[in-house]
């Protein structure tokens, strides 16, 4: 990355990397450290966990026929099918260990110290009884749907906006060009990848006509 950033800064292209290194605010630039964490988080953050919403989404509406069928006849509910998505099957299982208990806390008879590392699974929040009804059942029509997939408060995800917008655009547009699309293999058939708090499927095999 260091000698990427060395030739961009010579030979500037239009592309996101030239625009990190040229950024800057009151004078100040960014230190070459922080170019790549910044590549690296848009990487990580901005592309892979949207396109993996996509098709997550997809997956889901194709494994529930029922459900892809109804959106079919009422497009105007992709807005409600996407939050479904989001509950259902975001693609981000949980957060990262960077948090840590401020107290000590006892929850369902296990007691976690102050000062211990606590990872949330949002996956899990997103399937709470207590919270939705029927959280197994697929339903792109599900009112209220207050779920997690973005997490809350101070961490709340600053990419939500778009990732809804890009969803929302790409799943529509397969619908109205691709009626017929099915998938493949039988849903239970399909996997997800061992990656550490992602939901990745290993592959998505579709017929789309």
């Amino acid at each position: 990355m260091h000698d990427l950033i060395e030739q961009r800064r010579a030979d500037p292209g239009e592309d996101i990397l030239t625009e990190l290194i040229h950024a800057c605010e009151e004078g100040e630039r960014l230190s070459d450290d922080e170019v790549i964490a910044m590549v690296f988080l848009l990487i990580g953050a901005g592309y892979e966990t949207t396109y993996n919403l996509i098709t997550n989404g997809v997956a889901a509406l194709l494994a529930h026929p029922d459900q892809f069928s109804r959106l079919q006849r009422q497009p105007e509910l992709i807005g409600s099918a996407v939050e479904e998505i989001l509950r259902f099957t975001g693609t981000v299982g949980g957060t990262e260990p960077t948090t840590f208990a401020a107290e000590d806390i006892t929850l369902h008879g296990t007691t976690i110290p102050r000062g211990a590392m606590v990872m949330v699974l949002l996956a899990a929040a997103n399937r709470d009884p207590a919270e939705f009804a029927d959280p197994d059942l697929f339903d792109i029509t599900r009112s209220p749907n207050n779920h997690l997939a973005f997490s809350k408060g101070n961490h709340f995800c600053l990419g939500a906006h778009l990732a809804r917008m890009e969803t929302r655009i790409a799943i529509a547009n397969l619908i109205e060009h691709f009626p017929n699309l099915r998938l493949a293999i039988a849903p239970e058939e399909l996997s997800l990848l061992p990656v550490p708090l992602l939901n990745r499927l290993n592959g998505l095999p579709v017929v789309l006509r």
